[in-house]
């Protein structure tokens, strides 16, 4: 009888051990993601920072940046199309920010999400940032001036561009 208590004590002990372990796996986890979503929040302040004090676009840019706007009922739809690149381009991370008021972040790629390479005659064969702002007018009077900073790599070296326009 005490051989089968002892068996009972014994199991219940590695038991709640293993379950203690996984536990603070779980709580190692949970810190190591807050811990990443502050650093991509702060990746993405200070890229919002810089752009605010950029006034002109980069000289050889190795791609095509395009702003579109269309009407679409109250609010203008933007998109910055980041194209046809004349080099292998990998890792790449993008914001545009715009000097209207919103709501909304600004679109960006590669900070929250996974960073995207671009290489030329391959699919897909650009990135397009997407963002919304209110406005009640006729698109031909919108105006706004939009900037994007663009970071990359070609041949391990890594680059920044930026791109301002007004539309």
């Amino acid at each position: 009888m005490k051989k089968i208590v002892l068996i009972i004590l014994f199991a219940i002990t590695i038991f709640s051990l293993s379950a203690c372990s996984d536990e603070k796996n779980v709580k190692v986890e949970k810190t190591k993601e807050k811990v990443n979503v502050e650093k991509e929040k702060d990746i993405y302040i200070k890229s919002v920072k810089e752009l605010k004090k950029v006034k002109e676009s980069s000289e050889d840019i190795p791609f095509t940046i395009e702003v579109l706007c269309e009407k679409i009922s109250n609010e203008v739809r933007y998109q910055v199309i980041i194209d046809n690149p004349s080099n292998e381009l990998r890792d790449i991370s993008a914001v545009a920010i715009h000097d209207k008021q919103t709501d909304d972040i600004f679109p960006s790629v590669g900070i929250f999400d996974k960073k995207v390479d671009l290489i030329p005659s391959e699919t897909p064969s650009g990135v397009i940032l997407v963002g919304y702002i209110p406005y009640e007018g006729e698109i031909e009077d919108f105006e706004m001036e939009v900037k994007v900073l663009i970071s990359y790599k070609i041949d391990d070296i890594q680059y920044k561009s930026y791109y301002v326009t007004k539309k």
